[in-house]
């Protein structure tokens, strides 16, 4: 597939939107091939909005591919749910607007960290992590952002090799990530 003229994220933060960003980028987007749903600020639960948003943003996302290259990318926590818990609701929410369900072919990414995204961004710069404990309020993640988008690129590759201390979430992104290829 060739690189979509538009990208929308749909994230559950700043800090989900800013490694998404970060990782478009080494894909050779730019910012202006960007579209961030704006999560309203101050209000409400993240991962709530995104869930609640998800239908009607895959509804422009499909309505969009058909003229022109599109690619969605939902972000949101598993919390300490499990992804297949946070996949199920997303069906749901297509299933109650009327949507068919996701299919293979279409350029829509779910990237659902375990625990928080801050377990992604300790683990794709070499600390060592789980995905049971609450890492949201380590100080240093906002600087390790850049770094770690740059190394879920490299291990995100076509033949790459994640190394053994990748999380069980963080490998079940990588082949989503690959629905951007």
């Amino acid at each position: 597939m060739s690189r979509p003229s538009q990208v929308i994220i749909l994230a559950e933060d700043e800090r989900h939107e800013r490694l998404v960003r970060r990782y478009l980028y080494r894909l050779g987007h730019s910012r202006h091939d960007i579209r961030v749903e704006a999560l309203p600020s101050g209000r409400g639960c993240g991962e709530q909005w995104v869930r609640e948003r998800y239908a009607g943003v895959v509804k422009t996302y499909r309505g969009r591919s058909v003229r022109a290259g599109t690619s969605l990318i939902a972000a949101i926590d598993a919390d300490t749910g499990d992804l297949d818990r946070r996949l199920r609701q997303f069906r749901e929410a297509l299933d109650l607007a009327g949507l068919a369900a996701r299919t293979g072919g279409e350029a829509i990414v779910h990237l659902i960290p375990k625990r928080s995204v801050e377990t992604w961004v300790l683990c794709l710069n070499g600390r060592p992590v789980d995905e049971d404990t609450d890492y949201s309020r380590e100080g240093d993640v906002d600087r390790l952002i850049p770094a770690a988008a740059v190394t879920f690129f490299e291990w995100s590759r076509v033949n790459a090799t994640p190394p053994a201390h990748c999380l069980p979430s963080l490998l079940a992104a990588i082949p989503e990530v690959r629905r951007l290829e």
